[in-house]
Parts: structure tokens; sequence; C-alpha cells
């Protein structure tokens, strides 16, 4: 699968603008003054006779002040509109105009200029970074990358630089998704003020209320949409109904991605993984009790149950057509699907949790964040002009206002605010041939061909020399 040349978070993009680094600073560090440990700090007396206190010394901080002397800071990307002020000001969004505010107040804090800088060739843009990394001067300070060529090979070879020397990761303003999908080796190196596209279910609400099933939301909230009910949910949702010994109705009519990307998702909702040990650590994991439990199920509900529609070409086509139940998809989908269901309520929820889980959550293996290039010159400066250009609270605010106006009901609005906090990286895509691997697991499950522990068995060599050859590349 090709990986996709826009970033999903259109809104995000939107809404958070992420600032770049920087070229020469002299640095300056915060003047501490007495501290307080000096005798003369003593009482004194005045002109009068009486006795003075002195004036409070001023509350002293920590942070570092820099003066970049009128340099350009760079941020480099592969798409254009990224710069709020290339718009005009009377049609600017709110979110828009405050973060115009925003680089103005940091350009004169910094005495630095910000400029964006596109590099629109995505096919050899990672190529493009690291040769003028090693050239000592990276076309950007700050510089965004997807995260399958991030990890592990630009963090092990050393052109990207942790965040976490800088930046406090204990303050709540960063969210799960950065914590997580920007970590490598218990180390933080990238950057995002926002959350990409969640996965998730959505669901033809009038046709559940015309089978009579209990509305997927309402499970979910009561903490009941596990595995063992969505089986039995799907299973009584697929119908023949007018007796012709064919399907009408299928409980899952179809899958962004395919079945392919279904089993991945039900494998990490199950606690497993495909390339990650139980410590994080890249090894070979699709033979972990969890992904075999999960891989499972999905034979089962597409061979037993046969609740999955076969040889599905056009993934929505069933779904919009009334003819299914559910369709498993990213939120970013919404709009066409509305307006492929016209007439009918649409619904929208988390894959139901395994039983290896304790919590609903939603998995994605793509996702860009904003990195500090190792051999910028003002690398931390940049970091810090970025880390203050984002919206962070007042951004939220402003995307979830957004998706009010979007999301058909309050209830599938709040699985989306949910859903915000609870995403996940699925980071096998850096492997070698990854993909291609798993995609032939799954074909031989789907076809009935093997069992789930027999199909992977077959794959396992391959994939573990791949991952050994990508960590041996990283080096």
């Amino acid at each position: 699968m090709k990986a996709i040349k826009k970033p999903f978070l259109l809104i995000c993009l939107m809404l958070f603008v992420i600032m770049a680094a920087c070229s020469g600073n002299t640095e300056k560090p915060q003047d501490q003054g007495n501290a307080g440990g000096d005798a003369q700090a003593a009482e004194q007396t005045g002109s009068n006779g009486e006795e003075t206190k002195p004036e409070a010394e001023p509350e002293q901080s920590d942070e570092k002040i820099f003066d970049l002397n009128g340099e350009t800071v760079k941020i480099g990307l592969w798409w254009d509109g990224a710069d709020p002020r290339e718009t005009k000001a009377e049609e600017r969004t709110p979110a828009a105009e405050m973060m115009v505010k925003k680089i103005e107040e940091v350009e004169k804090k910094y005495n630095a200029k910000i400029e964006f800088v596109k590099f629109a060739d995505y096919e050899n843009y990672v190529e493009h970074f690291t040769t003028t990394s090693l050239a000592g001067e990276p076309f950007a300070d700050v510089v965004v990358l997807e995260l399958f060529w991030a990890f592990p090979t630009l963090a092990e070879k050393g052109l990207i630089e942790p965040i976490d020397q800088w930046l406090d990761m204990s303050d709540p303003k960063y969210n799960e998704w950065m914590r997580t999908g920007g970590s490598y080796k218990g180390k933080q190196y990238g950057h995002y003020d926002g959350s990409p596209s969640p996965y998730g279910f959505y669901y033809n609400k009038t046709l559940v209320e015309k089978l009579g099933l209990e509305d997927p939301y309402e499970l979910q909230q009561k903490g009941e949409w596990t595995w063992d009910v969505f089986r039995d949910y799907v299973k009584r949702a697929t119908k023949d109904t007018d007796g012709d010994g064919k399907t009408d109705i299928y409980g899952i009519a179809g899958a962004n991605g395919g079945v392919k990307w279904l089993a991945e998702q039900f494998i990490y909702v199950n606690n497993g993984a495909v390339d990650k040990d139980e410590n994080g650590e890249i090894k070979f994991s699709l033979d972990s009790p969890p992904a075999i439990e999960a891989l499972q199920f999905v034979s089962d509900l597409y061979n037993v149950d046969k609740s999955i529609k076969p040889n599905v070409e056009d993934q929505t086509k069933e779904f919009v057509s009334g003819n299914g139940v559910f369709y498993a998809g990213f939120s970013w989908e919404l709009s066409g699907l509305i307006e492929g269901l016209a007439g009918q309520e649409i619904g929208y929820v988390f894959l139901p949790k395994g039983p290896n889980a304790d919590d609903y959550k939603s998995y994605t293996p793509f996702g860009n964040m904003y990195f500090a290039a190792k051999y910028s010159k003002n690398a931390e400066a940049a970091m810090h002009i970025y880390d203050e250009i984002n919206l962070y609270g007042e951004g939220r605010k402003l995307t979830e206002e957004s998706w009010a106006m979007s999301w058909p009901s309050k209830e599938s609005l709040d699985t989306r605010k949910q859903m915000y906090d609870k995403i996940g990286y699925i980071s096998y895509y850096a492997v070698p041939d990854g993909e291609k691997l798993f995609e032939s697991v799954v074909k031989d499950i789907t076809d009935g061909k093997v069992t789930p522990a027999t199909a992977v068995d077959k794959v396992k060599q391959q994939f573990e020399a791949n991952i050994g050859k990508l960590l041996s590349d990283s080096k």
C-alpha cells in the first residue's frame, strides 16, 4: 500500500501551525540575579531612620532566551497552504487568525523570521532530508516526517534529535498520540499537537432499528462492546431477507483497506502487534497469543459465521446501499458516507475491545509529526519555537467545534471526541515487504486454506529476516 501523500488531518493542519527552526543563534542564559542568598538583602535603614524592607526580588525563570539575530527559521514539509499568513485576512478562520498572532509573537521573541519550505517530491522527500542533513545543512530545522520514516531508521542514524531533553513531556498539554506515536526507545522525538484520523465502525442506525438490534453506541458506553457481543451481533445482522438462499444483508459490509486492515485493527485492539513484543522492542510478534487470537476471530467471522461480505471490490458500495450494518473506516470518510446513505441515519463506534484489552482504542499506520533536525545549527531553539506556536487547548476546542458541525448526532460526536485521546500507532509498515507478508497471511486465512497459526508460520522466517535487514540498514 502506498503511503498517503498528504496528511489525513486536514482539519488539524488548519488548526495547528507548527513552526520550525532556525540558523545561527546566540544563546543567552536567563539572568539569575541575587537568588535571595546575599547578606545585602537584609533590612536596610531609610533616610528617616526607620527600618524598611527591601523590594521583593522578581520571580526567576528557568526559561532559556534565544536571540536568532534576524535569521530565518525553516519548517520543512511537502504540501501547500501551511502558512496561515498566505490567506487573506478577511478569509481567515478564527484558528488561522490565532496562528498568525502566535507567529508574530514568536518571531519578535526570538528575533527571527519563519519560513515554510516545501519539498514537493514525496517519494524522494526523506532522501532529500537525509542528504542535506549529512551535508551539514538540513533543508529545514524542523521537518515533517512520516513515523515509518523516522522509526527506526532516522532515529538510529542520528538524523533527528530527542526533544525531551528540552521540553517537559510531563506537561499535560502534550496528548497521548504524541507521546506514544512520537517516542522511540524511551525517548521522545516527534511533536504534534493533534491526532490522526481514527479507524472505527460506521453503522447504519436506521437498519439497526429495523432489525431490532441494540444501538452499538449504547453497548459501547456500558462497556459491553466486546468481541463475544460483536460476533453474536453481526451474526444476527447477517440475513437472507427474501428466502432465495443468498445473503442480502451482511453484518460487516466492507472496510477501508479490506479484510487486511480490519485484521490489523483486531490484532491491535486485543493488545497484540505485528512487529513489537510486550516491552515495545522491535520483534516479530504475529505469532504471539493476542495476535493469533485476533486472526482466529477474523477467520471465524469470515469463514464460519460468514458475516463479512466476501470478495468486495468497492468497499463502501453495499454499506451505502443499505445492505450492511457495519463499515470499518477512518473518520475522514464521514461526509462521503453521509451522502451515500441519504435518508438514513449513521452512527460511529470503536471496534469492540478484545479479551486482552481493558479499554476501547483505535489504531492507525499513518501519521506524521514534526522533528528536530539533528544537524540544524539551532535545533533546540527551533523546537522551542515550534512548541510555542501550537494552540493546544484552544486548538482542540476549535477542532471539536468543527466536529459538532459535521457529525450527525451527539452520540457519534461523543465517540469521535473519545477517540482523540485513544489512538495508537501500527508500526510494522516500516518493515520491508511487511504489508505484503501480512496480506498473504490474511489471504490464506480468508481463503480457508490453513489455520491462522500455520499461515503465520509460513511468513515468519521471511518477516524476521526483513526486520533484521531494517535494523541493520538503520545503523
